[in-house]
Formats: C-alpha cells, sequence, structure tokens
C-alpha cells in the first residue's frame, strides 16, 4: 500500500472518528468517546506523516506552505473564487485543517477552562451531595465537552456551568449556576437531568 493511500485512509478515519467521538460525547457515550478522540488525534498524526512522506515523494520536498499561501492569495485578489475552487481540489486537506484546528480547540478548553475552579466546584458538590448520590450513584466519567459562561475577579463572580456525568444509575446533564463570594466558588442553583428520559431528578439550592 502506498503513501498517498495510507495518507488518505488515516486522514479519514482519523475526521469521521473525530465527528463520531464528538457527537458521542455530547449524548454522554462515555468514556468511549474521550476514547475515540484520543485515538482520532493518533489517527490523524499517522495521516498527517504519510502525507508529508507522499509529498515529498512526488515532489522532492516537503510543502512550502508560505509559498502557497502567498500564490493562492494572489489569485483569489484576482478572483475570490480561486479560493473555492483550491479548497474543492484539496478536499481531504482542507477538512484535516478543520479538524486539527477543532482538536486544538478542544485541548486548550479541557486544559484551561475544563479545569476551571468552577468546574472543579461542581464536579466536587456532584460527587458529594446526598441527594445526587442517592440519585446518581457513583460517578464514573465526565464528558470533555463543558459550557462555561463566568465572569469572576480575586473576590467575587459569576458563572453558568453545564456538563455531562455518567454514573452507575446512568446518564446525567448537569447544569448549574455558581457565585464566588470572599475569593470562594459556591453553588447556587443544580439541576440534575436524566439524559434517557429529559426528567429533572434534581432542581434544588445548593446546600454547600
Amino acid at each position: 500500500m502506498n503513501t498517498k493511500t495510507l495518507f488518505r485512509i488515516f486522514l479519514t478515519s482519523g475526521f469521521l472518528l473525530w465527528v463520531l467521538s464528538w457527537i458521542g460525547d455530547s449524548k454522554g457515550i462515555l468514556p468511549i468517546s474521550t476514547y475515540g478522540m484520543i485515538f482520532s488525534a493518533i489517527l490523524t498524526g499517522f495521516g498527517i506523516y504519510f502525507w508529508l512522506k507522499s509529498y515529498k515523494e512526488e515532489r522532492g520536498h516537503y510543502p512550502k506552505f508560505l509559498k502557497i499561501y502567498v500564490n493562492l492569495y494572489k489569485k483569489m485578489r484576482k478572483n475570490p473564487f480561486n479560493g473555492i475552487f483550491f479548497m474543492v481540489r484539496h478536499l481531504l486537506k482542507f477538512y484535516t485543517l478543520i479538524l486539527i484546528f477543532s482538536m486544538i480547540l478542544v485541548f486548550i478548553g479541557f486544559i484551561t477552562i475544563g479545569q476551571s475552579e468552577p468546574v472543579k466546584t461542581v464536579q466536587n458538590y456532584c460527587e458529594n451531595d446526598p441527594e445526587i448520590n442517592k440519585i446518581t450513584g457513583k460517578i464514573n466519567h465526565y464528558g470533555i465537552l463543558r459550557n462555561v459562561n463566568s465572569k469572576w475577579s480575586s473576590e467575587t463572580g459569576t458563572s453558568e456551568l453545564s456538563l455531562v456525568l455518567v454514573s452507575e444509575n446512568g446518564v446525567f446533564n448537569v447544569s448549574s449556576k455558581l457565585e464566588k463570594e470572599n475569593g470562594e466558588w459556591k453553588v447556587k442553583k443544580l439541576e440534575l437531568k436524566d439524559k434517557n428520559t429529559g426528567a429533572n431528578r434534581v432542581d434544588c439550592p445548593a446546600r454547600n
């Protein structure tokens, strides 16, 4: 199997697996979707490696990205549709750029927003609140994708946060509102919704 075929297989597989894993994470298919994202990044890495190898085998050198960009920019100044024509001719590579960009965004979001104090506060609350524990049982996994809207300073702040958790008793959407008082985050409201039935299982003011 030649390198051109290999890079197409790896890039296509990586792209499809990333999309499926993204959907799986939002649907609470965890931790399989998390592993899928990791494996997708590995497949994409192999795809890029074989693409660079194939490119050099055909042209005798690696891609000169700056030169390609300058030439494309000049063509687009003459005719903006040249950008669309270029994208269509290099559709797989275009999808790969989108894939890499989204992977970088997810990674940055996970190590920054995903590990922020509001997220940790909500996770700790879910894991230690008796009423939630009766419903969920042991919490096994949290989704990578989180929706966080926060404003805070060193002493005060507010945050609205939603995430997905997988527990012994099912998959749940968690929606919460937090306030930061005297430098400490506190959950003020939390809603726990069964992802399979859509039923609200907990909708209560915080007890922390």
